[in-house]
């Protein structure tokens, strides 16, 4: 009997070493899933305050029937929230796909370098963005209406208005379904808009007719994930909409459960409300799968004449790069230069050189720099986006592999589905789900306001990481575990000494994305965090905000904002150039490892007709051994 297959003995199948792996990891992202979200839903149904632990909770449907009587309340937030991501999504789409555009079928000059600028701001930290973009539209000292007032009219922004939160939010998102969109262009054949061109139709005819109906599945999907994504942002809204955006959804959720003096938080009612947004990202989610569920449909690759198109933009050169640089200058050198000049002037003042000659001073970053709370809180981050990127990885790529190998059946595709599904839910609903049930446990396993319970909340965006295993799975021939079974090695020791050093490249690089996001994160901690646990995010945000008292000090925030960017663009970068090096080394040793196996593999199969059985596991013992230490 081998040890694939060892039973007991009254005849029953034991589970083997990656069976039990797989499940473990399973269980890993259904604690961080679904446990959070089901004491959400439980609270919403128990209680104005938490469900367990309080003498007044009892099961009732009150807090809907408050949702529900407050009607005016909630058809406004429903519009708000509508009209700021929806409107913020439309945009950023429209903004993304032209980049890509210009930067895949086009023939501009500097392609790369746009690439570059475009992907730069993915690295900023959400909350500096939002910082950045305060200061640059101040109505006095902002930098932007300081440029607009050089133009005739009087022009300026108002930063506070409805319209330019949406602005600013669609800004801050376009790198994301810019980067998701790069690809869905590539792989286009251009064949198909040469065929249109040629039977006379114009270009637009042809963006209507042939371009946009082979891309539209997968727009609809980066459409659609903008969309959630948009929605869990808290940067934006807590910054600029205390007024104009007071109805937007995850602001409304923050007010619920920040009680001011003399109030109790709204437990029940925001856990209400999360139900019903929930709702609403789970019908997008929905949409999304059947989006890309038949895009295979619309496929124009194939291994015969594919060739991208290249657009000759002739004349329109010089605007399209006139465009491109205005975008430069609102989402990079603009924000930048606004925390620049906030943190080297004591006061907000408007740009002259005269100030410039006598009000400006770097004490901001000197007081950064000895303040022991930055680089505690710095500490905190890189603990807290490490641990949170090392758990979702390691669990993902078990399942991955667990489900890639494994009979398609009823739980196998619920089970990946389930695992993907973290997408769907946005960071605001996930922040106060996770808070509630640390809240919950807390008598029993005090969690709350630890960096522990940080580490575990900046880890449900499993998805991530599960789907990009799961690829890079598929594509390993399964010959190369073949050997390792025939040799009599286990599933686990073939996944651990075969397939995981493959998967690596692809691991550690969704590690670095998930490491950066956790640098970045500002909404999870804002509904966690306590002064003992917060990042530098949220210790960031009390310095430019007024209401923190004693914290207080927007010079030295924006000194730390910019502080804070150079070292996530160094620690990013640096581990970027790190895997790089590690791919070369391990490119050149890949082509002998699977040789290696393959041989292996073959000698294990003369065996098979030369020897018994006890024979041909020792000659493929032996192979799989050598390829071990090569």
């Amino acid at each position: 009997m081998s040890r694939v297959e060892r039973t007991t003995r009254a005849g029953r199948t034991r589970p083997t070493g990656m069976t039990v792996a797989t499940v473990i990891a399973g269980s890993v992202i259904f604690l961080l899933l679904a446990i959070p979200l089901a004491v959400q839903v439980i609270t919403a149904f128990r209680g104005p305050f938490l469900p367990f632990g309080v003498s007044t909770a009892r099961w009732s449907t009150e807090n809907f029937v408050t949702l529900w009587g407050l009607r005016d309340d909630f058809w406004d937030v429903l519009g708000a929230t509508a009209a700021f991501v929806g409107g913020s999504t439309v945009l950023s789409l429209l903004m993304a796909f032209g980049l890509a555009w210009v930067t895949v079928r086009t023939d501009a000059p500097f392609r790369r370098m746009i690439s570059v600028l475009v992907i730069v701001p993915f690295i900023v930290p959400s909350i500096v963005k939002a910082q950045a973009y305060l200061l640059m539209l101040s109505p006095e000292s902002g930098v932007l209406n300081q440029l607009l007032r050089l133009l005739p009219g009087d022009l300026v922004i108002d930063p506070y208005a409805f319209s330019t939160m949406v602005v600013i939010q669609s800004l801050t998102n376009v790198t994301f379904p810019y980067l998701m969109i790069v690809p869905i262009l590539t792989g286009m054949d251009g064949s198909l808009e040469e065929s249109a061109r040629v039977s006379g139709a114009s270009w637009g005819q042809t963006l209507r007719r042939v371009t946009l109906p082979m891309l539209w599945p997968g727009l609809l999907g980066v459409m659609v994930l903008t969309f959630i994504l948009g929605l869990g942002s808290l940067e934006v809204p807590l910054l600029f909409g205390q007024e104009s955006g007071k109805d937007i959804f995850a602001l409304k959720l923050w007010t619920l459960i920040s009680a001011g003096a003399g109030e109790l938080p709204q437990y029940g009612l925001a856990a209400a409300w999360g139900c019903v947004f929930l709702v609403i990202t789970t019908i997008a989610f929905v949409i999304y799968l059947r989006a890309t569920r038949d895009a295979e449909r619309r496929a124009s690759i194939s291994g015969k004449g594919f060739r991208p198109t290249t657009m000759k933009l002739g004349g329109w050169r010089i605007p399209v790069l006139l465009a491109i640089l205005v975008f430069t200058m609102l989402t990079a050198v603009l924000p930048l230069f606004a925390l620049l000049w906030s943190a080297i002037t004591p006061y907000p003042l408007a740009f002259s050189f005269d100030a410039l000659r006598t009000q400006t001073h770097f004490t901001a970053f000197g007081e950064v720099l000895a303040d022991g709370e930055f680089w505690a809180s710095l500490g905190r981050t890189l603990i807290i986006a490490g641990g949170s990127a090392t758990i979702a990885c390691g669990a993902a790529t078990v399942l991955a592999y667990g489900i890639a190998r494994s009979r398609a059946t009823g739980w196998t595709r619920s089970m990946d589905l389930f695992a993907s599904s973290s997408v769907a839910i946005p960071a605001v609903i996930a922040g106060f789900a996770m808070f509630l049930t640390f809240m919950v446990i807390n008598p029993v396993i005090p969690l709350a306001g630890t960096i522990a319970a940080l580490v575990i909340a900046y880890s449900y965006r499993v998805s991530i990481a599960y789907r990009a295993g799961f690829s890079a799975t598929l594509q390993i021939r399964t010959e190369l575990e073949e050997a390792a079974l025939i040799s009599g090695a286990s599933r686990l020791e073939g996944f651990r000494r075969i397939v995981a050093p493959l998967l690596a490249p692809t691991v550690f690089a969704v590690w670095i994305q998930m490491f950066i996001l956790g640098t970045n994160e500002f909404t999870l901690p804002a509904f966690l965090a306590t002064p003992e646990s917060r990042p530098l995010s949220v210790y960031m945000y009390a310095m430019i905000n007024p209401r923190s008292a004693q914290l207080y000090a927007p010079d030295q925030g924006a000194a730390m904002a910019l502080i804070f960017t150079l070292l996530v663009f160094a620690i990013g970068y640096g581990l970027q150039w790190l895997v790089s090096l590690r791919s070369i080394g391990r490119a050149a040793r890949r082509g002998r490892v699977v040789d290696a196996a393959t041989d292996a593999l073959g000698t294990a199969a003369v065996a098979v007709e030369a020897t018994d059985a006890t024979d041909t596991r020792s000659v493929a013992a032996q192979q799989v051994a050598e390829l071990t230490h090569r």
